[in-house]
């Protein structure tokens, strides 16, 4: 921790015996002193490691996250399940440049994608990086290996295209899709996004320096590669699970706010800062907040969801099973975006809640998180609680060098900066406690006509549609 933060924690922290009714500062003071987050994020990536959803790490995340909440006080903690009906398990994946040259290749297997069924082997042909995704293909797309980059297209992440040409390439009959990952040191990436409940064909991962190589080889002549991806699926009937407790607050009419993070992951690493370093601000939020003794007006309910690295399916599954409480549902925050330095929340194209926020961020003005952004983004748990109009937010973090990390061999526990995750906690609990005591809600639920102009407006419409399917929830 450095001078400036290890003042501003002692000064949070001394400040009860000053002030004992300022309550945002006695939640960050505890919540920066503590070291509560860290302690938990440790436990979680060592004893736990990556949780893919639908795993047996997935479940003992589930159950570590409900016995933290007993202990801490939550009787009312609880699991809440909802059916699965894909699972997938990531099997070895191996590449080798067969000719020109003889040279092994570093792939990885994207999520929810089916395995080669043996090796397979055929001619390299790149597609660069298209403009759009109905961009034409070259000839010789059948039964070839096929190499390119989704790109943004607008508005519309990379994502939305990967998806799209991955359909089209499979209908084209190609035998792989191959992105080249953006990471560095032959680090491979994975994702589902897109891809749930079953990818159309094998999509890998390949090494940013090994791409460079196929592309250098393919400007001289002819290159011919084998893949060996063995991935399987099981669409045995499966239940999987979020984790809930409630911090009741004395609103007769059960007014709440939802505060929440995935503790699902990917398997590469640990799942440190995706999304572990959520889950273990989140939980910290309510472990300072029930130690302190403090009574909201509206309920604080904490949400730990699964299933959000494929389709966010936990928070989907929440949404409908709780559709009767949306309308008490005043606002939802997020923590998504890695352990680093906040600068607010992001209210998802909102300008009419924008002044309210800042009313009630401003406790939180020393913490450096009393911004407002108008972002808006549907790769997230906010997701699908924007779809019925309810206000949602996201933690606006410094990007730091989270995007490096994420979804790689590198998101490991030692990797989470312990003094942003402890400063994160602060905020999401602080934030928690001001939406929930004040004297109004932020602002209004919307439509359903109105929730889907505003999707259209920020432009995540593509990746609702790309997400969601033919579901409307």
């Amino acid at each position: 921790m450095n001078r400036r933060a290890l003042g501003l924690a002692l000064s949070l922290a001394v400040l009860p015996a000053f002030a004992q009714d300022d309550v945002p500062a006695r939640i960050a003071g505890a919540a920066m002193t503590q070291g509560g987050a860290s302690a938990f994020l440790q436990r979680l990536t060592d004893g736990v490691g990556g949780r893919v959803t639908g795993s047996p790490q997935a479940r003992a995340a589930s159950e570590l996250v409900l016995a933290a909440l007993k202990e801490a006080g939550y009787a009312n903690a609880r699991f809440e399940d909802y059916e699965l009906p894909s699972r997938w398990q990531r099997g070895p994946a191996s590449g080798r440049v067969l000719s020109p040259v003889d040279r092994a290749l570093v792939v990885g297997s994207y999520g929810w994608v089916p395995g080669t069924n043996g090796e397979v082997s055929g001619p390299v042909v790149d597609l660069g990086a298209p403009s759009s995704p109905d961009a034409a293909f070259p000839a010789g797309v059948r039964g070839a290996m096929v190499l390119v980059d989704p790109q943004k297209t607008g508005v519309g992440p990379s994502f939305v295209m990967r998806a799209a040409l991955a359909r089209r390439l499979a209908e084209a009959g190609a035998a792989a899709m191959l992105i080249p990952s953006d990471k560095p040191a032959r680090m491979v990436y994975t994702s589902a996004f897109g891809f749930y409940p079953r990818a159309p064909l094998p999509v890998v991962s390949v090494a940013k320096e090994d791409s460079a190589l196929l592309r250098r080889l393919a400007a001289k002549g002819p290159v011919r590669i084998a893949l060996d991806v063995r991935n399987t699926f099981d669409a045995r009937p499966y239940r999987e699970r979020n984790v809930l407790a409630d911090l009741p607050g004395s609103d007769p009419a059960g007014e709440m706010v939802l505060v929440g993070a995935h503790f699902d992951s990917w398997d590469f690493a640990q799942g440190a800062d995706d999304d572990g370093s959520g889950v273990a601000a989140v939980l910290e939020a309510a472990r300072v907040l029930k130690s302190l003794g403090v009574a909201p007006r509206r309920t604080i309910r904490f949400a730990f969801f699964s299933g959000e690295e494929q389709a966010c399916l936990g928070s989907r599954a929440y949404v409908v099973a709780h559709e009767k409480e949306l309308d008490r549902l005043k606002t939802v925050l997020i923590m998504d975006e890695g352990a680093q330095a906040p600068h607010g929340f992001q209210i998802q194209g909102r300008p009419d809640l924008e002044a309210a926020v800042k009313a009630r961020l401003a406790p939180l003005a020393a913490l450096g998180a009393d911004g407002v952004s108008l972002e808006a983004s549907f790769d997230e748990d906010h997701a699908p609680f924007l779809v019925v109009g309810v206000p949602a937010f996201t933690l606006w973090v410094d990007p730091g060098d989270y995007d490096t990390r994420h979804h790689a061999a590198t998101d490991t526990f030692e990797n989470v900066n312990a003094h942003w995750l402890a400063v994160d906690a602060a905020v999401m609990a602080a934030a928690a406690w001001s939406f929930a005591s004040a004297p109004e809600p932020v602002g209004r639920r919307l439509s359903e006509a109105e929730a889907a102009d505003l999707m259209q407006r920020t432009g995540v419409e593509g990746t609702h549609r790309m997400v969601y399917g033919a579901s409307t929830r």
